[in-house]
């Protein structure tokens, strides 16, 4: 006796995750590219800062002003990866919770001795 297995794919459910809350979804993109994209700034200030050494800073920069865009930089990073994170808690859980009360309203609607088809124990 054979049976044949339906080929089930995760891009429509990842879809309909999305689809859940776009807006969150979006946000929590937003949030990620901003803390990968402001590890970048360090390293140009510090290109800027050996180019004002030199005597060759951009937009007239002094080292002085490099100094105190470094320090804006850092908190600007900490701030990012603060806001990134209560962003990706929110997303996280709401997600979690959707799939738990789908799977759990899921098992509630079969029979009571069909609802789930092995043993519950092992």
């Amino acid at each position: 006796m054979t049976t044949s297995a339906q080929k089930v794919t995760v891009a429509p459910f990842l879809w309909r995750l999305i689809r859940y809350r776009p807006g969150l979804y979006l946000l929590n993109i937003v949030a990620w590219i901003t803390i990968s994209l402001s590890e970048l700034l360090p390293g140009l200030l510090a290109k800027a800062f050996f180019d004002a050494l030199s005597g060759a800073a951009p937009f007239g920069l002094n080292v002085w002003t490099i100094v105190a865009l470094v320090g804006v930089a850092a908190i600007f990073y900490v701030m990012a990866i603060f806001c990134g994170g209560l962003v990706d808690i929110r997303h996280r859980f709401s997600m979690s919770a959707l799939l738990r009360h789908n799977l759990l309203s899921g098992l509630l609607k079969r029979p009571g001795t069909n609802a789930l088809p092995g043993a519950v124990a092992r």
